[in-house]
């Protein structure tokens, strides 16, 4: 079975090699399974815990697994698959919880289940696309000024398709993650897109509709920046789509790459002049037209990952919307991440990745979230 020869390959990097006898330690395993082994998941989870009785195991099915196989770094979204990965941490705190959302009949969403944390803890969530509102939990906790990390992502198999495993248990929504304490993690994110045109205010908001920016219509701001563009753009637009970015600390008169929540463009009216977008946008915040660049994605996340240095294991979050699809070459992520920070790395294709932006957690969009653990090497 691929799951108890991955939980074995795991064990013998936790025990410093195959020919170990004794059992290792092991803190908390990260199983991820893809749409395959959708009916699966709970003998898949009770088949690694078996093989490595961990403090903690989280599992989910998703739309592609992270993983190694043969000594590579790869990314697989087709066929079944399965990733395991495993971390001991000796004096740290491993503190796995389940939240849900709440519909009260008069109305409204609220969250149950989300854990209490402390300042230096980091929080790992694997939550449902269709039924968990991370985006506004997130939210929640920058208002209530929450700093602890949250680092992970919106994980399933498609519409209807989520499924989750937390020691042992079974669920088909929500969210399921640990509360890692005294344990060290660093978060980093990187996008996937290029900036065109000019940061801009938005004056216009109608329910779901951007309106206008920079006082004239929406898209007659969008017709002037795709009307400069090159060729080499264009095709770029054609390829991946228009993106707008969200800044998030408007505080200054120029922006980078990494200060912008990035969100696609659903629609355009010219009628009305109006775009629409996947999230909430609010009259006042500062915005930026992108492109998906896969050139401007590599060069990004090499950077990231170079300031987060070697390590001693790593998960990896990666948008849907990367992979083949921006590269137009397999595993990209998946070996930068392994490549640039040693380690074998795992994790799961998302469809929303939640990592750092300046000081706090949000959900991204066609990004590479990287939870890496332990301290840095020399």
């Amino acid at each position: 079975m691929a799951a108890a020869e991955a939980a074995d390959a795991v064990a013998a990097s936790l025990a410093g090699g195959a020919d170990a006898v004794t059992p290792p330690r092991c803190d908390l395993a990260v199983v991820i399974v893809t749409a395959q082994h959708h009916e699966h998941l709970g003998a898949v989870a009770a088949a690694v815990e078996a093989r490595l009785e961990p403090a903690a195991l989280l599992g989910a099915v998703a739309s592609g697994v992270v993983g190694t196989d043969a000594g590579r770094a790869v990314e697989v979204d087709e066929g079944p698959a399965v990733s395991v990965w495993g971390l001991a941490a000796p004096g740290g705190w491993v503190q796995p919880f389940r939240a849900w959302t709440l519909r009260p009949s008069g109305g409204g969403v609220s969250v149950a289940g989300w854990p209490d944390t402390q300042p230096d803890d980091t929080v790992l969530v694997l939550a449902d696309p269709e039924t968990f509102p991370a985006a506004e939990v997130l939210q929640r906790l920058q208002d209530r000024q929450v700093t602890t990390p949250v680092l992970g992502g919106l994980v399933s198999a498609g519409p209807g398709q989520a499924r989750y495993s937390l020691d042992g248990r079974l669920f088909d929504d929500g969210a399921v993650g640990v509360i890692l304490r005294d344990i060290e993690v660093t978060g980093t994110a990187s996008v996937g897109c290029r900036a065109i045109g000019r940061p801009v205010t938005v004056t216009e908001v109608v329910d779901d509709q951007l309106r206008g920016l920079a006082g004239g219509s929406a898209t007659d701001h969008l017709d002037a920046v795709l009307s400069g563009l090159s060729e080499d753009d264009l095709a770029l637009l054609e390829r991946g789509g228009l993106q707008l970015g969200i800044v998030v600390d408007a505080v200054r008169d120029s922006y980078e790459p990494g200060d912008f929540v990035l969100r696609g463009v659903l629609g355009i009216d010219p009628e009305l002049g109006a775009v629409r977008v996947g999230d909430r946008v609010r009259a006042g915040d500062t915005v930026q037209f992108h492109l998906r660049d896969p050139v401007h994605a590599g060069i990004d996340l090499t950077a990231r990952l170079r300031g987060v240095g070697p390590r001693s294991g790593a998960l990896l979050f990666t948008c849907l919307g990367r992979g083949r699809r921006l590269f137009e070459t397999p595993d990209h992520d998946a070996r930068a991440v392994a490549t640039h920070l040693d380690v074998e790395v795992a994790g799961a294709v998302c469809d929303g990745e939640i990592g750092p932006l300046h000081a706090r957690s949000v959900l991204h969009g066609f990004s590479a979230v990287v939870a890496a653990v332990g301290q840095e090497r020399a």
